[in-house]
């Protein structure tokens, strides 16, 4: 395919995302858009000489070139396509909407604040002391509920009746620590799991044609943000100002340093089917299998490409790639280029039912349920380990999953349908 037939799939792509989201108030299409842009720009960076093929000795030969860089770029197009105007035609608003009011959702809120506080001061005493006493593994996802607690904490100031000057002032200040703590270079996604919803919450009343302009700057910010903290996993904090931060940060986004999916993909490629059967649906199972431990399991199936090659051939090395291929990798290694197209669809019709689910409450929950998922979708999309990264978008957010739990038994007692 001629790369200007590709441009102009992916501007049309962004146009008809734009006008269903315009028309329609769903994001989703718009995001899926974004992300193609994204990983398209991994290829411009490469073509203008910004950037350099990944460098990393897996005891494999990888061929990496323009022409290949091509050929997956338009595979991620394909998938890219294909979800979007699949989900186009699938969704459909939802058929039953609860009555729930702004002021159920905060007298609900309000009479469970204790709760709120008690549980983010454990979650944070948790994050500061006690995950990096246990394991490593188990740590790093035990501690992800504090984004839960955090996004809570924001409702309840947002819904907190003493709006005084000190009110307003404790709770910056506690926004401020609740930064700095979550701010993770080694869980770059801990941040913006809570965010990004309430960055959305506070653009919800925005009108469509400005949001998606905001949606651009929002992308920026995010590209940012993973910048920063990229950085900062090789360079101490104390030792940079902010200018320098900024700088390094913003070379590292015009290299494309962290969104080299191209260079995944393309790896991934060269190994299914040649080297490593196509796995038939496993890394999705591999979902519902990740909680089960090894230790009570030890056959259990290996969770990256890398692995499972290392195991075929006796070899060994690195636990995981490190290079993520992008969900519609995953979709390649399954079945092909039929998977990308199929599990495309699959996956298109299942974003519309949870995005319908958003959708199912009056009040203003449903803008932080929309920014959940659309934060959950920044790991899962870029993926590479799809378990892993279901394990941490739900180890993230199963506090706000239980809380709308009781919301909805509180909202049954009231009478509210």
């Amino acid at each position: 395919m001629e790369r200007e037939v590709v441009y102009i799939v992916i501007a049309m792509n962004m146009v008809v995302s734009v006008i269903f989201f315009m028309k329609r108030k769903c994001e989703i299409p718009f995001f899926l858009a974004l992300f193609n842009l994204l990983v398209e720009y991994r290829t411009i960076s490469l073509e203008l000489g910004y950037s350099d093929w990944v460098k990393i000795d897996y005891g494999i030969y990888f061929v990496f070139n323009l022409e290949y860089a091509y050929k997956v770029s338009e595979l991620i197009l394909l998938g890219t396509s294909v979800l979007i105007y699949s989900f186009i035609l699938f969704y459909r608003s939802p058929s039953r909407v609860r009555g729930d009011s702004n002021k159920d959702l905060g007298d609900f809120i309000r009479s469970n604040s204790k709760l709120i506080i008690v549980g983010l001061a454990a979650f944070t005493v948790f994050e500061v002391v006690v995950s990096g006493l246990i394991s490593q593994n188990y740590g790093k996802f035990a501690k992800l509920g504090i984004s839960s607690f955090v996004i809570l904490f924001f409702l309840l100031f947002v819904f907190n009746e003493n709006k005084s000057n000190t009110t307003k002032l404790m709770f910056l200040v506690v926004f401020i620590c609740l930064a700095y703590i979550t701010y993770n270079p080694n869980i770059r996604f801990q941040f913006l799991s809570w965010m990004v919803p309430v960055g959305y919450f506070i653009v919800r009343t925005i009108k469509p044609l400005p949001k998606v302009l905001l949606l651009f700057v929002g992308l920026y910010l995010v590209l940012l943000v993973f910048s920063a903290a990229g950085v900062l996993r090789y360079k101490k904090m104390e030792a940079l100002t902010f200018s320098e931060l900024y700088d390094y940060s913003f070379y590292r986004m015009k290299i494309a340093e962290d969104v080299n999916f191209i260079d995944g993909f393309m790896m991934l490629h060269q190994v299914f089917p040649k080297k490593l059967d196509h796995t038939y649906g496993m890394d999705h199972i591999g979902i519902f299998l990740r909680p089960v431990p090894r230790e009570v399991w030890p056959n259990k199936p290996l969770a990256s490409w890398l692995q499972s090659y290392y195991a075929k051939h006796g070899m060994k090395g690195f636990w995981n790639a490190g290079f993520s291929p992008t969900l519609y990798g995953v979709f390649y290694s399954e079945m092909g280029v039929t998977g990308i197209f199929f599990f495309s669809v699959l996956w298109a019709i299942m974003l519309t039912y949870a995005y319908r689910l958003t959708q199912r409450f009056n009040s203003e929950i449903r803008a932080i349920l929309v920014g959940i998922l659309l934060a959950s979708m920044i790991p899962i999309f870029r993926s590479g380990d799809l378990p892993g990264d279901f394990a941490i978008a739900l180890m993230s957010y199963w506090p706000f999953l239980l809380f709308i739990r009781y919301y909805n038994k509180y909202l049954i007692t009231k009478g509210v349908v």
